[in-house]
């Protein structure tokens, strides 16, 4: 078992790249070879909450990974909604129209439980408990796991355990198969820091750590040797925390999501309701705007919504920037402007 203790994403791919290239081992896999980290990993993050990635090399996209996370909270398992911001969404799909495996969907109706609010609800009532588990495999992905006709999608996370440590909630993972490249330090870094601030802030409780066990850590050969290259780049001081630096030289603490649980759900689902049916009306939504409680929501979210239609969907890049430079948030602000700016440049090269 090897351990990664890192400040926040970024460091943690650093480190992760840097040891999946030292000691891996290629093996073959229903997907391709991978190269694989010999026994299982552990990534620490003391602070989970920096969770935005800006390595070019990487070209993470921070608008998929944001609304990703917010559909999720939601519950939801359909494809049609996240189609909209990854048209590859689909091939994911045993059936082109809902997944399988959708984390949010087990989390709140799968089994038959909100298992979300029954955490809550157990930790409020219980905040010494080690009982507080989260359940994403089901005995049943086994089977679906056989055959000719296997699906394309059962969950790689597959529990969760919450538990107070210090006024703290803090969350451990355990993920059968961890991609690092889209999974690990990707995705699952932006999905699961943010379901855990959400679960705190529900509980009444800050965010501690956040802990991700990968049973097999690996990368597949092309995203790899190009994320590699940001081992090759010479970066200056505290390269790895990319928070440094984005507010007058100093450290930038990102300001909580979701400061008003209560009404968290009911923004959650205006937020959808309102992306969705903008994207449909082709930007001719006759609907009022939401308000949201949470502000989170309107400064940065939306905006960032609005950044992303304009710039990446009209091909409008120019106006989707200036949109994006209204983003609250300064870590969102800077990820979204770089995506974007990514692809002008790009456009420009053709």
């Amino acid at each position: 078992m090897h351990l990664i203790t890192a400040r926040n994403v970024s460091e943690a791919l650093y480190i992760g790249l840097q040891h999946l290239r030292a000691y891996g081992k290629w093996q073959k896999t229903r997907t391709g070879d991978v190269l694989e980290y010999p026994e299982p990993v552990i990534t620490e993050y003391r602070f989970p909450r920096e969770r935005v990635l800006f390595y070019p090399e990487r070209d993470a996209n921070p608008f998929f990974h944001l609304f990703e996370s917010i559909w999720m909270l939601a519950g939801r398992k359909d494809v049609e909604y996240l189609s909209l911001f990854n048209k590859r969404m689909h091939l994911y799909s045993d059936n082109g129209v809902n997944f399988n495996g959708a984390y949010g969907y087990r989390w709140k109706t799968y089994f038959k439980y909100d298992q979300l609010y029954m955490i809550i609800n157990h930790l409020k009532t219980n905040p010494e408990s080690r009982r507080a588990v989260l359940t994403m495999w089901d005995a049943d992905d086994l089977c679906r796991s056989l055959g000719d006709n296997a699906s394309k999608d059962v969950p790689c996370n597959t529990h969760i355990y919450f538990k107070i440590r210090d006024g703290m909630l803090d969350m451990t993972i355990c993920c059968r198969s961890n991609d690092i490249i889209w999974g690990t330090y990707g995705a699952n870094a932006v999905h699961f820091s943010i379901l855990q601030e959400y679960m705190a802030s529900h509980i009444g409780c800050l965010v501690g750590k956040y802990r991700h066990l990968s049973d097999s850590f690996h990368a597949y050969k092309k995203p790899f040797e190009k994320t590699l290259k940001i081992l090759d780049n010479n970066h200056d001081f505290l390269w790895y925390d990319s928070y440094i630096g984005l507010k007058d030289k100093c450290s930038y603490k990102p300001e909580p999501m979701f400061p008003h649980p209560e009404k968290t759900d009911e923004d959650i689902h205006s937020f959808l309701f309102y992306t969705n049916n903008y994207f449909l009306s082709d930007g001719n939504l006759k609907i009022d705007i939401p308000i949201y409680t949470n502000t989170f929501f309107k400064k940065t979210a939306e905006k960032m919504f609005h950044a992303w239609y304009k710039g990446y969907i009209k091909k409008d890049y120019s106006t989707g920037i200036e949109d994006a430079e209204q983003i609250q948030a300064l870590d969102w602000r800077k990820a979204s402007i770089e995506w974007l700016k990514r692809r002008m440049l790009n456009k420009y090269r053709l």
